[in-house]
């Protein structure tokens, strides 16, 4: 607007327009300064209350208010918004994030089961702050605030993260950390900007170097060749412009497969611990004894192979039920929940299928009986069937 206006009156407004692009200049600095300072204070530093990591507690809490909500609505609005709890908290963009002050409503409006409430505090701040930035600051700007702001954030759910783990279980801290990192990458996708920076450093290895050098070939430093030792140290020795990438989008997607990978391997060790465990012993034996006879071991003995396959398929048939419950409860989103399992799914049916390959390699008919491993198709189907009974539900 003042680019406009000095335009259409440059020679009357020329001197207005230097001092109103200070003052703009002026307060953007202020503005990153403070968002610098809100970043590592309110953000990074964020001390959670009791209440912030009440998880799943506060999820069941919320579900529990929801489905009371959704109970009491007329059929004509059940009609209009079908279905119990959903991703309203990662579908909402971010512009109405920037149009309010306020938390974002969900589809429950200003009910007590506004999701959005729900967000881990330094992950709506950081939220909120990059929407307020969008427009005050320019894009190269904002860029180098982005990156800072969501590197903070990455880090606040890290932490966040590791003091579930601590007071409830591994399953809670991944799933609370996968579920708010999938929010944030939802929630950035609406800002056209690369969120990545470009950084200098100086490399002062080559300086260590000379000065060793130098020290090393104090007998030629005033020598008149082109072995002179202080012209080498001069040549040699002058530090080095490293330029470094940072981008804060491939952040949050490392920590999202890693704390992926670590959930399926929680969930695997979960549903099939003690037939894994004896699969790594089994692979670790035949390594290291090719022409060994693996039956003989007493860990691998068919009646106590027998055991294990019982053990695991009561692990599976109770422990499924609330590992879906907890991926409908944290995810609420039943794509999400199906990519998530279908790599648990596979991992245990794999560790079916290896113990059938050892049995059918190692043991006898009768050792097989008594061993009694399913195969692919009944694990899968087992699998299948549990999941469509907790649906259900």
């Amino acid at each position: 607007m003042l680019d406009e206006h000095v335009a259409n009156n440059p020679e009357q407004l020329v001197s207005f327009a230097r001092v109103m692009n200070q003052l703009l200049a002026d307060a953007q600095e202020r503005l990153v300064y403070r968002a610098h300072v809100y970043v590592q204070t309110d953000i990074v530093g964020y001390q959670p209350a009791p209440g912030d990591l009440a998880y799943p507690e506060k999820l069941e809490m919320m579900e529990s208010i929801a489905e009371t909500i959704q109970s009491q609505l007329s059929p004509k609005l059940s009609t209009d918004q079908p279905g119990g709890l959903t991703r309203s908290d990662s579908q909402t963009s971010m512009s109405s994030v920037a149009s309010s002050q306020d938390t974002v409503r969900s589809r429950t409006g200003n009910s007590p089961a506004d999701l959005h409430g729900m967000w881990y505090p330094p992950l709506r701040r950081a939220l909120l702050c990059l929407s307020k930035l969008y427009r005050c600051v320019d894009r190269s700007t904002f860029q180098g605030l982005s990156q800072e702001i969501l590197a903070g954030a990455c880090t606040a759910l890290s932490l966040a993260a590791a003091n579930i783990q601590a007071s409830k279980t591994p399953l809670d801290a991944q799933l609370f950390h996968i579920k708010h990192i999938l929010i944030l990458r939802e929630q950035i996708a609406p800002f056209q900007v690369d969120f990545a920076v470009k950084e200098m450093s100086l490399d002062f290895s080559s300086v260590k170097n000379a000065a060793w050098g130098l020290i090393h070939k104090r007998g030629r430093l005033f020598s008149l060749s082109t072995n002179n030792a202080l012209l080498e140290f001069l040549l040699e020795g002058a530090p080095q412009a490293r330029e470094h990438l940072r981008d804060s989008r491939r952040l949050a997607d490392r920590q999202l497969k890693t704390t992926c990978e670590a959930f399926i391997q929680h969930a695997g060790d979960l549903l099939a611990g003690p037939l894994r465990n004896f699969l790594l012993q089994a692979e670790a034996f035949t390594a290291a004894n090719p022409e060994g006879s693996l039956k003989l071991q007493a860990f691998a003995k068919a009646e106590i192979i027998g055991e294990i396959v019982g053990e695991t398929h009561k692990l599976l048939r109770t422990r499924l039920p609330s590992i879906q419950r907890s991926l409908q409860l944290y995810l609420a989103n039943r794509e999400t929940e199906f990519i998530l399992f279908r790599p648990v799914k596979n991992l245990v049916v794999n560790a079916f299928v290896q113990l059938q390959q050892i049995v059918v390699k190692h043991y006898s008919e009768e050792e097989s009986l008594l061993i009694a491993c399913p195969s692919q198709e009944q694990i899968s189907v087992l699998l299948s069937a549990l999941l469509m009974r907790k649906s259900e539900k």
